[in-house]
């Protein structure tokens, strides 16, 4: 019962432990997402930072501080180009006219018509002179080449559009930009629009620029006021459970995202838990063992303690709580009697061989007693060279046959050093007895009455004739 109680204690503890190792590890991870999360999020801003100063520049290209008396277009393709190589992952610089025409730009030959395009309609029809970051797009002149534009429109004193100018920049700058970020193993970082727009995802960024996810309710939950949130998910992209890191830029309408996976992050705790299991399986097993090498030797005190040094039969002790229990535990009707036995002119015995050959002829009688008796009778050392012999269920009659098969097996099977015989008393219960001492007192009585009438005979408590040796 013990060892169970401290196995069970010994299990609840490595769960909390595995509860709390689960919890810390996760913890661990939200925080690991959150920082890369954060630091996709100053890379992406450091670009548009340097993009938006871009367009300061070419601003002032449309917008001269010393005012033209025409415009040279040569001159602003050259500023152009100047500005273009300075900046590398700008793929084009362009300069729209408020119907949708590249007026300027630096690429080469006929221009696209990019009126279809969402970095000039959005300026056509808002009143603002906002920046505006497209969505990721494929280039009509670079061919295979994904970029997207930052714009922004140029207004009169009245509002109205003058020009639009655009930076359009290579998505790849992004791409090496997320991929020189510190990795963490089973971690993704990405750059999205608010709608869930892809501009550039590592690793594996080919294989993810351009595509749509779904994470409205995510997406639209993140403001000013709540930048950044993490959350338990899977991935849309690659269906595997993934710790998930939103963070919103603070000047530019773009969303950073990290991942780790769930099976990266949880392998180590996986691992843990498996020594963890192991630990408890093992103490578990050392427990059971030492309780059971405990109980084996609890079991052979008592069995010590209950059992008579000499002759490896009940001692007095051991008997006589057996009679109690038989006292307590019989049927009032029930029949019971008892048999003192003792050894005839023991003392003759350790007198004339020796204490050695008196040891040998107890044992030898203790161990014949207990051959002859019944299979439901119990032999116990009384003291010395006297026996007690317990017969539950025996009346005075079946005891006295018993008593005469014991008489006649030691005197007719033990005779060395010398003829050995035993003197019995034999008690039943009666209605008389208040208890089984009362009967043990007359069995007694029996005996004494037995040795002096001789020795080597039965009598039976209360009776006027005793059985004599033939």
């Amino acid at each position: 019962m013990v060892a169970a109680a401290a196995i069970l204690v010994l299990a609840t503890m490595f769960a909390a432990y595995g509860v709390y190792d689960y919890r810390a590890t996760l913890a661990a991870g939200r925080e690991s997402a959150e920082q890369i999360a954060d630091q996709t999020a100053l890379a992406a801003e450091g670009t548009l930072e340097a993009t938006t100063q871009l367009l300061r520049s070419i601003a002032l290209l449309v917008r001269p501080p010393v005012r033209r008396e025409a415009h040279d277009a040569a001159a602003v393709r050259a500023a152009l180009l100047d500005l273009q190589a300075h900046t590398p992952y700008a793929m084009d610089l362009l300069i729209v006219s408020p119907d949708g025409r590249i007026t300027d730009w630096t690429g080469t030959g006929a221009p696209p018509d990019i009126r279809d395009r969402e970095y000039y309609a959005y300026h056509a029809r808002t009143p603002t002179s906002d920046l505006y970051v497209g969505p990721p797009l494929l280039s009509k002149v670079h061919t295979g080449k994904w970029f997207f534009a930052v714009s922004e429109g140029l207004r009169d004193e009245r509002g109205g559009l003058t020009a639009v100018i655009v930076v359009v920049v290579d998505v790849g700058i992004l791409q090496s930009r997320l991929g020189g970020l510190t990795v963490v193993k089973g971690s993704t970082r990405a750059l999205m629009s608010p709608d869930g727009k892809i501009y550039a995802r590592m690793p594996d960024h080919a294989l993810h620029v351009g595509k749509q996810v779904s994470r409205q309710k995510e997406l639209v939950a993140l403001s000013p006021a709540n930048p950044s949130f993490v959350l338990d998910s899977t991935s849309q992209l690659d269906q595997q459970r993934r710790i998930i890191a939103f963070h919103r830029l603070s000047d530019y309408p773009l969303v950073a995202v990290a991942t780790i996976a769930a099976q990266e992050l949880l392998g180590p705790w996986q691992e843990r838990l498996v020594i963890v299991c192991a630990l408890w399986t093992l103490l578990s097993a050392a427990i059971v063992v030492l309780a059971w090498r405990a109980r084996a030797i609890s079991h052979a005190q008592i069995k010590e303690a209950n059992l008579d040094g000499l002759t490896g039969i009940p001692n007095r002790r051991s008997i006589m709580a057996l009679a109690s229990r038989l006292e307590r535990g019989e049927r009032s009707d029930r029949e019971l009697s008892l048999l003192m036995i003792d050894i005839d002119h023991f003392k003759s015995i350790n007198d004339d061989f020796g204490h050695i050959a008196g040891d040998d002829v107890i044992r030898l009688v203790a161990h014949l007693l207990q051959r002859e008796v019944r299979s439901s009778d119990s032999v116990g050392r009384y003291g010395g060279e006297e026996f007690l012999v317990l017969m539950p269920g025996a009346n005075a009659e079946g005891a006295h046959r018993v008593a005469e098969k014991l008489r006649l097996a030691v005197a007719e099977k033990l005779t060395e050093p010398k003829p050995i015989t035993v003197s019995i008393g034999l008690a039943s219960r009666s209605d008389r007895d208040r208890s089984l001492a009362d009967t043990l007192a007359r069995a007694d009585a029996a005996l004494y009455r037995a040795k002096a009438l001789g020795r080597n005979r039965v009598v039976v408590a209360d009776e006027a004739v005793s059985v004599i040796a033939p």
